[in-house]
């Protein structure tokens, strides 16, 4: 068994179909069909159900599949802790706006405790713009916040980019837009933070006018609003989808895609600039374990009972 075929099912599971696997992979379908079937030799069970057309993953495909991302996600992190000529070790104080902190410092933390063994994180949370500049006067080494109108003796790592997007209450699933800016409140998360100057920006772009608006400064605040049907917002969607779930109903932005870009912010040649790579190292590492996991939990077969 090698990688590349765990690799290939993976794909398979994900886009549903061999091919569509081969075209984003680069092989042959032909290619692609040996790899299955040499693999379903090698664990001796029946991944795909080939009197179907196209060939579907059999429940124990599906369950092969999610296990596959794990293995692969290990074997990832294997490869970049034999590459790494030094680990991050001392003691640090970093900020989080708040909310990048519940979604991020959990990961991030926990995937210290196992490759940064020697660091010692001091956290403190808040608004971006309150962060940078601890940053810059140094009682942070370093701040994740969201970019840009950050003070230029900053660096920054960028460390995930999240598209905002419409939140409507189900009652106005079928609204235009247009219409809720003039028939309910539009509820700003505050102006004054990151994610709300990118809000305004776009509302601006766009000549869009609220005809109410409501100032909110908690992402939890704005979503339980909108789940209750007292307005619609703008958001990153993964702060929705976490806070609302499937209560709310998600639109794009109408022109194009606004983003959210989460960046680690440090002083630039400061004495933690050295150590800025290896702090973002960690943020990645997170971020792609918490990927596969998502991507393993879509993958979980219906039937739980097959042995």
């Amino acid at each position: 068994m090698n990688l590349r075929s765990l690799e290939t099912l993976v794909e398979i599971a994900e886009q549903g179909s061999f091919i569509r696997s081969a075209e984003r992979l680069n092989m042959t379908l032909s290619t692609v069909s040996m790899q299955m079937k040499v693999l379903e030799e090698e664990l001796g069970v029946q991944l795909f159900d080939r009197t179907r057309r196209p060939p579907q993953l059999t429940p124990m495909g599906r369950r092969v599949a999610a296990e596959a991302v794990g293995v692969l996600s290990a074997s990832a992190r294997l490869q970049r802790a034999c590459t790494r000529s030094d680990s991050l070790a001392g003691n640090f104080r970093i900020g989080f706006v708040l909310t990048s902190s519940i979604r991020l410092l959990p990961g991030f933390l926990a995937r210290a405790r196992v490759a940064a063994r020697e660091a010692h994180f001091a956290v403190e949370t808040g608004l971006s713009d309150e962060l940078a500049g601890k940053v810059v006067a140094g009682t942070l080494d370093a701040a994740v916040v969201t970019g840009g109108d950050l003070p230029r003796t900053l660096d920054t790592r960028t460390l995930t980019r999240e598209e905002l997007v419409y939140c409507l209450p189900k009652a106005a699933a079928n609204w235009s837009i247009a219409d809720c800016m003039s028939e309910m409140p539009f509820i700003h998360f505050m102006a004054k933070t990151g994610i709300g100057r990118l809000i305004a920006r776009h509302l601006e772009a766009a000549h869009l006018t609220p005809k109410t608006v409501i100032v909110l400064d908690s992402v939890e605040a704005v979503s339980e609003c909108v789940r209750a049907g007292v307005g619609f917002s703008i958001l990153p969607e993964p702060d929705i989808r976490r806070a609302a779930g499937d209560d709310v109903v998600l639109r794009s932005l109408l022109d194009q895609p606004v983003m959210r870009e989460l960046v680690l912010a440090y002083q630039a040649g400061g004495p933690f600039s050295e150590n800025a790579e290896r702090l973002a190292v960690l943020f990645d590492d997170a971020l792609a374990e918490k990927e596969m996991l998502n991507r393993s939990r879509q993958m979980v077969p219906e039937d739980e009972n097959i042995k």
